[in-house]
């Protein structure tokens, strides 16, 4: 016999509500709608806030690095209501682990229990989801928001179908360690995406001839500005849009503006400026160490010989510009 099996031969009957209520609610498009679980919570909840960019531990070298900067935002966080200490006994009982609530303020709108055992720490807010048709909700760790101790678990829940309560799972990673989680903390992120997404999705490894070549050689001209001109000042093209042809992308995001800003007027002359300041590739561009507004020197003695770059993977051999140069040429 299944476990399955064994489960409904031993459950209860089911419960039958006294009314039945049919599920006529519509989400408008690019709505979340927070339910909550008694009328006396209803109203948009304190404890969550949309995503932003900034974290408290960053640096500024951190924004330099777009991906990080734009991943950051992109979810909704349940934050900590008050402040309160785990403690696990490294055990899988349910009453392995300890939760210590340090104040009373607000303690109430979420619930922090342990219910799976295994150091596994379940919150509960007072509301629910409701998403669009075919909109699920991914539930994951808050986006670069580390908690020594603590590892996040996944999940995807059908939020267009399912009308009752939503937890967050935590586990716990360090037995016998106070855990300090102080009111503000993010404790979960939700994440909308829609149903059947990832479903087809394959990866398949490039094989067309032309193109592969093509992939190869310009990954390896971004490693070769990045190694030999830039230095330890970043270039930031990704952050700018552009790629190593200073050709400008289509479409790029540095926020989550729905293209506000890469359609802007502004952005379009600042890209526009761009252009113009920096060399097209094929025209004569700047040795490595030297800016591309130095003039070349008048003395030909003391001018630098061009260089000659070859990509580590195809052989293939490129002056200073990016001109390919056959055997006779090098």
């Amino acid at each position: 016999m299944s476990s399955d099996e064994e489960n409904r031969k031993t459950r209860r009957p089911p419960f039958i509500p006294p009314v039945v209520h049919p599920d006529t609610l519509v989400v408008p498009p690019n709505t979340i709608y927070l339910v909550p679980d008694q009328l006396e919570f209803a109203g948009k909840p304190y404890y969550f806030e949309k995503c932003g960019s900034k974290r408290a531990w960053f640096t500024s070298y951190f924004y330099n690095c777009l991906p990080i900067v734009f991943g950051s935002q992109h979810g909704f966080l349940l934050t900590a209501t008050n402040s309160f200490v785990l403690r696990w006994d490294g055990t899988d009982k349910n009453d392995g682990v300890s939760v210590h609530q340090l104040d009373a303020t607000n303690r109430d709108d979420l619930t922090v229990v342990s219910h799976f055992g295994h150091g596994i720490v379940t919150v509960q807010s007072r509301h629910y989801f409701r998403t669009p048709k075919g909109v699920n909700m991914m539930v994951k760790a808050p986006p670069n928001y580390p908690v020594h101790g603590l590892s996040w678990m996944d999940a995807v829940v059908e939020t267009d179908n399912l009308r009752r309560d939503f937890t967050f799972n935590i586990k716990i990673t360090r037995p016998q360690m106070d855990i300090y989680i102080e009111k503000g903390t993010p404790l979960g992120c939700i994440v909308p995406y829609p149903r059947f997404f990832l479903d087809k999705y394959e990866m398949v490894a490039l094989s067309d001839p032309e193109e592969l070549n093509k992939a190869v050689e310009t990954a390896n001209f971004y490693g070769i500005e990045r190694d030999q001109y830039d230095g330890e000042k970043p270039r930031l093209r990704y952050m700018e849009g552009r790629d190593i042809y200073n050709n400008f992308y289509d479409m790029h995001q540095k926020s989550l503006d729905s293209g506000e800003w890469w359609n802007s007027a502004d952005a379009r002359v600042e890209r526009k400026k761009m252009q113009q300041d920096q060399p097209a590739a094929g025209k004569d561009a700047p040795q490595p160490g030297q800016s591309a507004s130095s003039e070349s020197s008048s003395q030909p003695a003391q001018q630098q010989a061009p260089q000659i770059l070859q990509c580590p993977v195809t052989g293939k051999k490129f002056d200073h510009t990016g001109k390919e140069l056959k055997d006779e040429d090098s």
